[in-house]
C-alpha cells in the first residue's frame, strides 16, 4: 500500500525518521474523516514490517508483505469498535498491551493502529497509558483520530503528533479523476464532500451519496414544516449518528453561505453549535438516538419558526 499523493511530503518526513531510526513509539494522526489517515497509517505499517533493505515503500513481494496481504502478519494488530456507534472497551485495549509487550514473531517491528482513537472509553484510555509511558523497543503504536480533542491531554502529550489538513481541490481532483475516470462527477461530488478526497470517492462508488441526500431532504422537509420532527427522528436514529450528524453541520453550512448568506438567521448559528456538541455526545457516550434525533429536529424546527 502506497500513500496518497499529497501525502508525499509527511511520508518523506517518516520515512527519513525510520532510516534514522528515529521514530517515535507513539504517533498521532489526526484530521478530518475522508482525507485517507488510514492509508497513511497502513502504508507506514507495512513499510515497518517489509523486510526489503533500503526500499522507500514496502516492497510487495517479501515475506512480511505477503503475510500482511494475506491478512496473516502476527505482528500487527488492527483495534477498532465492534460496531459502528460503539466505544473501544477496556478489554480489547488490555489484549493490545499485551500483544506488544511480546518479542515480534518476525523478529521486526510491531505495530498496533486504534481507529478512531478518540471513542476509547475512560478505562480502555487508562489502559493504554501504560503502554504509551513504557513503551517496548521496535514496537509502534499508531493513534488515528477524527477529532483529536476528545482524547486525553495525557495521551495526546506522549505521541509525536501528526495533523492531516484537507488536500487542495486541485490535487484532490486530479487524483479522483485517476481513479475514475469520471471528470463530469468529481467536481460536484468533491464540493458535496466538503474537499474531503476519499469521502468524495466513497459517494461516487456507493450508495450513500443517495443516502445523504435523502437525508438533505428530510431535514428540509422538517424546516418547512412538511415532516414532523418526532417523524424525521424515527428515520434518522437508524442511521449512523455520527456520520448524519456531520451531514447536518455541512447541510447547515451550506445554507448558511448561499440560500441564506444574505439574510443571515442568529439562532441557525446556536443551532451549530447543538450539533458540535452532539457529534462529541455521541462519540464519547452511548445516547438514546430517538431522544437525540427528536431534540434536534424540535430546535432544527424552531430556528426558522416565526417568534410572536
Amino acid at each position: 500500500m502506497l500513500p496518497l499523493p499529497w501525502q508525499e511530503t509527511l511520508w518523506d518526513s517518516l520515512n527519513s525518521s525510520v532510516e534514522q531510526g528515529r521514530l517515535p513509539h507513539a504517533l498521532l494522526i489526526s484530521g478530518p474523516s475522508g482525507i485517507g489517515k488510514m492509508r497513511l497509517a497502513k502504508a507506514l505499517a507495512q513499510h515497518l514490517l517489509c523486510t526489503a533493505e533500503m526500499t522507500k515503500y514496502a516492497c510487495g513481494s517479501c515475506k512480511g508483505c505477503q503475510l500482511l496481504a494475506a491478512g496473516n502478519h502476527a505482528d500487527i494488530t488492527y483495534l477498532e469498535p465492534e460496531d459502528i456507534g460503539k466505544p473501544i472497551k477496556i478489554d480489547p485495549v488490555r489484549a493490545l498491551c499485551e500483544s506488544l509487550s511480546k518479542t515480534p514473531q518476525q523478529g521486526g517491528w510491531k505495530v498496533a493502529i486504534i481507529t478512531p482513537a478518540e471513542v476509547m472509553n475512560n478505562n480502555a484510555a487508562n489502559a493504554l497509558l501504560k503502554n504509551l509511558e513504557e513503551p517496548q523497543p521496535k514496537t509502534l503504536l499508531i493513534l488515528v483520530s477524527h477529532r483529536p480533542s476528545l482524547l486525553s491531554a495525557t495521551i495526546r502529550s506522549r505521541c509525536q503528533k501528526i495533523n492531516m489538513p484537507i488536500p487542495d481541490r486541485r490535487t484532490s481532483s486530479q487524483w479522483l479523476t485517476e481513479v475514475t475516470g469520471d471528470q463530469s462527477a468529481v467536481d460536484n461530488v468533491l464540493f458535496l464532500a466538503a474537499g474531503k478526497p476519499l469521502l468524495a470517492l466513497d459517494y461516487l462508488q456507493s450508495d450513500n451519496l443517495q443516502q445523504r441526500q435523502d437525508f438533505e431532504a428530510l431535514i428540509d422537509q422538517v424546516r418547512r414544516g412538511d415532516v414532523s420532527p418526532l417523524s424525521a427522528a424515527q428515520q434518522c436514529q437508524k442511521l449512523d449518528a455520527d456520520e448524519t450528524i456531520d451531514w447536518f453541520s455541512s447541510y447547515v453550512h451550506r445554507l448558511a453561505t448561499t440560500d441564506l448568506a444574505d439574510r443571515p438567521i442568529p439562532a441557525l448559528f446556536d443551532f451549530s453549535d447543538k450539533l458540535l456538541q452532539a457529534r462529541s455526545w455521541v462519540v464519547t457516550n452511548n445516547p438514546n438516538l430517538q431522544l437525540l434525533w427528536e431534540e434536534l429536529l424540535m430546535d432544527w424546527l424552531m430556528v426558522f419558526t416565526p417568534r410572536r
